[in-house]
C-alpha cells in the first residue's frame, strides 16, 4: 500500500496458460469425472483442514497469520477483516456445509446427480452435464472472500485455471495449495498470476470463462453466453416503512449503516445508494447514518482497531480527484459537517484514507449508482420515479418495509439479483445464487431415457 516491497511475485508468462489449458481440458477433466462427489467433498475438508496449519513455501514455514499480514499490506484492507475472510474458508471447507452447496446447485437437490448426469423431476428423465471441459476465472482483488468462487469449481467436478490479481494471490494460492496436498489432481486446478494482457486468453480459451471487473471491461464478454461477467454492484438499501417508529428509524440506520460500511465498503454487495421514500423521518435518519459512518478514523490497517482500508496516496489523490469531478449540481456531503470539512481524503504516515461517506443527492444525479472501492453511499428521496425503477440493475436490494409483501415486487424484477427483506445487503451465504447458481453456468439439462441400467436393446430371437 505504501509502495514498499513485501515479495517478488512471478507472472506467468501466457505460453504457460496455453499449455496448460489443452491439460486442464483433457487430464483435469477426465480425473474429476473418475472421481465420485464424496471423494471430491472428502479432499475439501481435508484443504480446510491443511489451509489454517502452517505451510511450507519455497521452504520457509508460513501461518495464516502470516498471510493476512501480506494480505493487508498488500491491498490496504483491514486485517480484521482479512481475519475474518480467512477464517471462513475452513469453516466452508466441512462436510456439512460443502453438501449444502452441492445440494443447492443440484436441479433434483440430491449429490448424485453430479456423478450419474441424470435425474428425475416432475416426473421426467432428464440428463444434465457439464457444459465445457473447463473454466478459467480471472479473480478479482478487493477481497479476499472471492477467492473462494474460483477455488469451489472442482467441487462441481469442473476443472478451472485460476488467475489471481497481482495485488492480492495469496488465498487463492494458499487455497489451491491446500487443495493439491489434500490430494486434488494438480491438473484439475491451476493457479496463475498474470499481467492484464492475458486474462483475455485465459477466459476466452477456456471452455468457459468468469471475469471480475468494471462496466467497460465487461462490455467485451456481454454478448459471450460461455463468459460470465461480475461487474459493479450498485447495490442499494431502500427504506419503505409507513409508521416510522423510534425503534424502527434506529434499526433501519443500523442496516445501512453496516450495509455501506462492512468490510471497509469494499464488496459488490455493499450498499453504494439508499433510497428513503417518504417524509417521515428522513432528515433524521440522513443525519444519524451520516453521523455513524462521520465518526470512523483512519487507523493502520495492522491494527485490530482499523475499519477504514488504506490505500496508495497517489492512487487515492486520482481517486478523490475523480470523485469530486462528478459531484456538480445538487450534491450535498452530509457526513462533511461531522468531521467539519468536506474533503474526505485523509494523508497520514504516508498512507491515504478514504473517509465513509454519504452524499446526499436527487434522484437524476449521474452520481446516484456511482460505486467506489470505500464506504461509499449516496441518499435519495424520490420524487418523479417509482421505487422499482430507481433500484433497477442492482446486485443487492436491502428492503426496509413494515410491509414485507411488497418484496414480491422486487423479486419478479429481473434487474435485481438479490432481495433482503428487512436487513442488509451483505448476506453472503455460498450456497445461494450470487447471480444465479454456479451449476446453471457450468451445467445443462438435456433430454434423455438413459438411466444407467435399462437401455438394453431387446433381442427377440
Amino acid at each position: 500500500t505504501k509502495g514498499e516491497k513485501l515479495l517478488d511475485v512471478a507472472l506467468a508468462p501466457e505460453i504457460h496458460i496455453q499449455m496448460a489449458i489443452p491439460l486442464n481440458k483433457k487430464v483435469g477433466f477426465s480425473l474429476l469425472q473418475d472421481l465420485n462427489i464424496d471423494e471430491i467433498i472428502d479432499i475439501y475438508v481435508e484443504a480446510g483442514r491443511i489451509f489454517t496449519q502452517d505451510m511450507l513455501i519455497n521452504n520457509i514455514s508460513t501461518s495464516l497469520d502470516d498471510f493476512a499480514e501480506l494480505i493487508t499490506r498488500s491491498t490496504g484492507m483491514p486485517i480484521t477483516y482479512v481475519n475474518n475472510a480467512l477464517n471462513m474458508i475452513p469453516n466452508i471447507f466441512k462436510k456439512r456445509e460443502l453438501k449444502r452447496v452441492l445440494k443447492a446447485n443440484s436441479p433434483t437437490g440430491n449429490l448424485d446427480i453430479y456423478d450419474t448426469n441424470f435425474g428425475v423431476r416432475g416426473n421426467t428423465r432428464f440428463g444434465w452435464s457439464p457444459r465445457g471441459r473447463n473454466v478459467g476465472v480471472a479473480l478479482p482483488g478487493n477481497h479476499p472472500g472471492v477467492s473462494l468462487l474460483g477455488a469451489l469449481m472442482p467441487l462441481f467436478k469442473m476443472p478451472a485455471i485460476l488467475r489471481a490479481s497481482s495485488s492480492e494471490p495469496f488465498t487463492s494460492f494458499r487455497i489451491c495449495k491446500s487443495l493439491w496436498e489434500a490430494g486434488l489432481p494438480p491438473e484439475s486446478l491451476f493457479h496463475f498470476v498474470t499481467d492484464h494482457s492475458v486474462v483475455d486468453t485465459i477466459v476466452r480459451k477456456s471452455d468457459l470463462g468468469m471475469i471480475f471487473g468494471s462496466e467497460w471491461i465487461l462490455k467485451a464478454y456481454e454478448h459471450n453466453e460461455n463468459i460470465k461477467t461480475y461487474g459493479p454492484g450498485k447495490s442499494k438499501v431502500l427504506i419503505d416503512i409507513e409508521n416510522m417508529s423510534p425503534t424502527l428509524q434506529e434499526l433501519s440506520q443500523e442496516i445501512a449503516y453496516r450495509s455501506i460500511s462492512l468490510d471497509g465498503g469494499r464488496g459488490c454487495i455493499n450498499t453504494s445508494g439508499v433510497i428513503f421514500n417518504g417524509d417521515d423521518g428522513y432528515e433524521e435518519f440522513r443525519d444519524n447514518l451520516a453521523q455513524k459512518l462521520a465518526s470512523a478514523e483512519p487507523i493502520d490497517p495492522m491494527n485490530p482497531r482499523a475499519e477504514i482500508p488504506a490505500m496508495n496516496p497517489d492512487a487515492a489523490r486520482e481517486l478523490n480527484k475523480f470523485i469530486k469531478s462528478r459531484m456538480g449540481g445538487n450534491v450535498h456531503n452530509v457526513t462533511g459537517k461531522y468531521r467539519d470539512t468536506d474533503d474526505f481524503l485523509v494523508i497520514k504516515d504516508d498512507l491515504a484514507y478514504l473517509m465513509p461517506t454519504l452524499l446526499e443527492l436527487d434522484e437524476e444525479h449521474q452520481m446516484r449508482t456511482d460505486e467506489y472501492p470505500f464506504a461509499f453511499g449516496t441518499i435519495t428521496k424520490p420524487n418523479d420515479y417509482y421505487l422499482e425503477e430507481l433500484l433497477e440493475n442492482s446486485l443487492s436490494v436491502g428492503f426496509l418495509t413494515d410491509h414485507p409483501r411488497k418484496a414480491k415486487k422486487l423479486l419478479r424484477n429481473p434487474t435485481i439479483q438479490k432481495v433482503f427483506v428487512n436487513d442488509q445487503t451483505f448476506l453472503m451465504d455460498i450456497a445461494a445464487p450470487h447471480e444465479g447458481f454456479n451449476a446453471e453456468f457450468l451445467y445443462r439439462s438435456k433430454a434423455t431415457n438413459y438411466d444407467g441400467v435399462n437401455n438394453f436393446l431387446i433381442n427377440d430371437e
